[in-house]
């Protein structure tokens, strides 16, 4: 027991005792410590005899069904997401008719598809996009003022990654209730994600035996599977909790939230990213793996080259299959657990060290949480590990047919920080896309449009691949998203695109209309108070605080625009108008930018320029140069990006606990 507390001290310590460590001496250290823990747990009399105490969230086995297409190749949409559609458009057809009608639009000859696509970026993602899905949502009466309130019931899709997929399945499991409702009501977010503020004993025993229980039935277990458990009992009903049964699946969708199942909220997509096998760099062009209700599978594989993927049915996922079949009579059900799929887009323990080396957080505390994710990575726990079905299939083309297992990470660590590629998709069709980006690019923790700058990249070497192409328009550059401003404020894409085959790309940063909204991916504490606020803001940004009469307007010309079929020559006149204002020029001014430092409560300076808006300020108008502190106030005065100490050691003593939990399980 003494060696396992000597090695981290040693580790923290030596910069004060003059002591300097190689990093490899420094990772030995690490895996020495993990070494430890993990023998002394083991020599504690009932450490190997936990029982499995509640086992809901293991999968459970079931006869495999006959006459079943365990695989099909990426070639169009599935039967359950096509029926889902065709119900589904009974709510969205007089939705849009009805939205576009109030700002004295007429109804398209065709019913556009739309899709709402939710960036990562942890609990402040979940909340800044949840509330700009309450700023489309009609029972919410200052999102009705604004006049967006009721475009949500014409949205076919709802996309998210990493905190966007937070946000998009816990709306979901919560039938659509308003966030601002899920904040005081659901959400326990004033409690650490996992340090819980009380009975932490039962909290580590819950996940634990959990955990144990999903192994004992055969399965690898990692760290994202006590990590999405704490997800679940932070953000999932309470009958689907810790303490009662944490086990409603992504399959279970449809029959246990009634507002789905009757096509009143649109279809969730949670995306992950693969990470290949013996790797830690995520490549940009790294193939996506999408989760619906209905099936799993990506629409094209490979990281250089692109070939088409294949989908299985979610339900079954788990089960062993060979060339598409199954090895036995026996298949599982469970492993498809919604909080396992949320964690899964989520795992981001490698993002921890992104996070402090970019905050300027203490070199000691980088040094040891590096080497403690690097220890971690040594055994793949830093991943979420899938059985293949589809190992054997299709081998030619297939660069994952041999592969026992399908390693996936947190969907953002590609870069593509907003899940717009399932909407590019041509066999969805989508006609317009709400790109909520809520990430953390600047040096303060805006967003300066990055992740549709790297999508685009991406779908350039689709189009030159023999996957389905991305529909993806052409976008600026970084530096050009912020000379031009377009991280400030909304801005459409692909208006100009002739020959109509990509969608009108909608782009709807994150800004401080209203709150500091800038806090650390890595926070995992809220007030309710702040998460209001954050919500709220969320709101606003949407709706550009009721500020500017011609939006609600110019929104609904950007939704329905290919659904007309319309270009700038047939374009009717109001909405040309909108598009001469709101579309990208084109211009790219890829000269290095100033420092972005929007203040809170300011008026975007384009919306001034533009003379929609007049420059006064909605609140406080203090700088938000520093990113907001765990207390949710802005102190407006430091000039570098800074996380507390408390904030750093947060993040060590997550991982650990993470760790010591995942050292228990047998």
């Amino acid at each position: 027991m003494i060696s396992n507390i000597v090695w981290p001290i040693l580790l923290l310590l030596s910069p004060c005792l003059g002591i300097q460590l190689n990093d490899s001496i420094k990772r030995k250290i690490a895996l020495e410590s993990l070494n430890d823990v993990r023998r002394a747990l083991g020599a504690l009399p009932w450490a190997r005899q936990l029982p499995f105490g509640g086992s809901d969230y293991a999968p459970y086995r079931v006869s495999c069904p006959d006459n079943f297409q365990w695989i099909r190749p990426a070639d169009g949409i599935g039967s359950g997401e096509a029926a889902f559609l065709k119900q589904r458009k009974q709510v969205t057809q007089p939705a849009i008719n009805s939205m576009l009608s109030k700002v004295n639009l007429t109804s398209p000859p065709r019913l556009p598809i739309l899709g709402v696509a939710l960036s990562g970026g942890g609990y402040r993602a979940m909340q800044v996009g949840s509330g700009m899905v309450q700023a489309l949502m009609a029972n919410y009466p200052e999102s009705a003022t604004s006049g967006l309130g009721g475009w949500l019931d014409g949205m076919a899709y709802m996309a998210g990654l990493s905190g966007g997929s937070w946000a998009t399945g816990t709306f979901m499991i919560n039938g659509g209730r308003l966030p601002t409702d899920l904040v005081n009501d659901v959400w326990n977010l004033a409690s650490d994600l996992v340090v819980p503020s009380d009975d932490k004993l039962t909290f580590y025993y819950d996940l634990v035996s959990e955990v144990n229980a999903k192994q004992g039935t055969g399965f690898q277990t990692q760290i994202t599977d006590l990590w999405a458990l704490a997800l679940g009992n932070h953000l999932l009903p309470p009958q689907y909790r810790l303490d009662t049964s944490p086990n409603v699946t992504f399959a279970q969708l449809p029959a246990v939230v009634p507002a789905y199942a009757n096509g009143s909220l649109p279809m969730p997509i949670i995306i992950s990213v693969e990470r290949a096998p013996g790797t830690t760099v995520i490549p940009e062009n790294s193939t996506v793996y999408e989760f619906t209700p209905y099936e799993f599978g990506s629409w094209s594989w490979g990281n250089t080259s692109k070939t088409v993927g294949a989908f299985t049915s979610i339900e079954y996922l788990g089960s062993s299959l060979d060339n598409g079949q199954p090895n036995d009579t026996t298949c599982f059900k469970g492993f498809d657990q919604l909080s396992f799929v949320m964690g899964t887009s989520s795992t981001l323990f490698n993002n921890a060290i992104i996070e402090l080396d970019s905050a300027n957080a203490s070199s000691v505390v980088v040094d040891a949480a590096t080497a403690i994710s690097e220890a971690l990575g040594d055994a793949d726990n830093d991943v979420a590990l899938y059985p293949n079905p589809f190992a054997n299939w299709n081998a030619s083309n297939n660069p994952n047919a041999d592969s026992q297992y399908i390693t996936l990470v947190d969907g953002g660590e590609d870069n593509r920080n907003i899940p717009v590629e399932p909407l590019l998709i041509p066999e969805r069709a989508v006609d317009a896309i709400l790109a909520i980006d809520s990430s953390a690019d600047t040096p303060y923790s805006w967003p300066n449009g990055s992740s549709l700058v790297v999508t685009y990249q991406s779908a350039m070497i689709h189009t030159s691949d023999s996957s389905p192409n991305l529909r993806m328009p052409p976008v600026p550059s970084t530096n050009g998203f912020i000379n031009g401003e377009l991280n400030t404020r909304p801005v459409f894409f692909g208006c100009n695109d002739t020959e109509l085959s990509s969608p009108i790309i909608i782009y709807v940063p994150s800004y401080p209309w209203s709150t500091p909204a800038n806090y650390s991916t890595l926070q995992l504490q809220y007030d309710n108070s702040t998460a209001t606020q954050l919500v709220l803001n969320g709101l606003r940004s949407l709706t550009l605080n009721g500020t500017v009469r011609e939006w609600p307007q110019c929104l609904a010309c950007a939704l329905s625009d290919r659904s007309f079929s319309y270009t700038s020559q047939n374009r009717s006149t109001v909405c040309q108008k909108c598009f001469d204002r709101w579309c990208w020029d084109g211009k790219d001014n890829t000269t290095e930018p100033a420092s972005y430092e929007p203040r809170v409560g300011s008026v975007p300076n384009w919306l001034v320029e533009q003379g929609l808006a007049n420059q006064t300020t909605t609140s406080s108008g203090t700088s938000s140069s520093a990113s907001p502190s765990a207390s949710g106030k802005n102190s407006g005065a430091s000039q570098v990006k800074v996380m507390t100490l408390g904030g750093q050691i947060g993040i060590l003593l997550t991982m650990g606990l993470m760790v010591i939990a995942m050292v228990m399980i047998v």
